[in-house]
């Protein structure tokens, strides 16, 4: 049994090296988006044989099983596998409350990634019930000022941005954002990643202007610390590029979201969020810059057709 477990492993592992070395053929291989594409393309099929072998060895509800499934629906959101990683995510939740109890930190972990899921797919209301209840069992459990419970805050603060609760969102992000500055710092990625959603809330109350100074920060600090090719830098270097539409001021946003989208489509999969969010904004971009060709090219016009898979900033990025 083993042995063929082990098998499993190494055939998949194959073939996931048959798919970056096709990065590697075009970017080089210390590019960081072909050693991005590598590590989750690897942990993807690796958890996936892992997850067959141990359902098998192990049995559905062993908690080694359990933490590989919740591994890989993780894997899923991050390239984008919406579907797939709901429906792993629903699997994983009931497995863990029914073998770990409800209150059990995994549990509380699978939960959060699943309305991060929910969120993304657009189902806004299922998002919120699962982090709202996730935030009250982890301030229960670890306190106010835990990272886990502040991540959770601040998921929650983008999840009343996107049900249009505004001053909700507002209220709760800033409170986030200054408990994360204070206990780990301007610098530390969970910081930034609160920025970014605030900035988001303040883009939606029309304070483009307040949106644009944090985007910017981040974006500067995000780059020293991460590099330009990361796709946390990406990703709000694509939010300031949406800013700047926001501003009219037009040919900078097309400077940050050109590079922003052909990064992305170098590390995210074609129906990521993400690079749909940043294909439409270079879209409207090139509309008011009157060059009405590039507006039309088939992969932009592709974009608004995709289905409605709501973008949003989350840990996992």
């Amino acid at each position: 049994m083993v042995i063929s477990g082990v098998g499993e492993i190494l055939e998949a592992e194959e073939l996931g090296i048959l798919v970056v070395d096709k990065r590697r053929e075009v970017l080089g291989e210390n590019h960081p988006d072909t050693l991005e594409l590598g590590r989750l393309m690897e942990g993807e099929v690796l958890d996936a044989a892992v997850l067959k072998a141990q359902r098998h060895i192990l049995g559905e509800n062993h908690h080694g099983t359990l933490m590989v499934m919740s591994n890989l629906a993780m894997t899923y959101i991050q390239l984008g596998r919406l579907q797939e990683a709901q429906a792993l995510g629903l699997e994983v939740v009931e497995r863990q409350r029914k073998n770990l109890g409800h209150n059990h930190p995994d549990t509380l972990l699978s939960m959060s990634n699943l309305a991060v899921t929910y969120s993304r797919l657009g189902k806004i209301q299922e998002a919120e019930v699962l982090a709202v209840a996730v935030l009250q069992k982890r301030k229960c459990s670890l306190g106010e000022n835990h990272p886990e419970t502040m991540r959770t805050m601040s998921n929650l603060a983008f999840t009343y941005c996107k049900l249009e609760r505004l001053q909700e969102a507002e209220d709760l992000g800033s409170v986030v954002l200054e408990k994360f500055r204070t206990i780990l710092g301007d610098s530390h990625p969970d910081t930034l990643f609160s920025m970014g959603h605030l900035a988001m809330t303040y883009n939606k109350l029309g304070r483009f202007q307040e949106a644009e100074t944090l985007l910017v920060q981040a974006l500067e600090k995000q780059t020293d610390l991460l590099g330009n090719s990361h796709p946390s830098t990406v990703l709000n270097q694509s939010k300031l590029g949406a800013t700047l539409n926001k501003l009219e001021r037009w040919q900078e946003a097309e400077d940050l979201l050109l590079p922003a989208l052909e990064e992305q489509k170098n590390i995210l999969n074609a129906n990521h969020p993400h690079l749909i969010q940043t294909m439409q904004n270079l879209a409207d971009t090139y509309t008011k810059l009157g060059k009405l060709k590039e507006a039309e090219v088939p992969w932009l016009g592709k974009s608004r057709q995709q289905p409605t898979q709501q973008p949003s900033s989350s840990w996992l990025l």
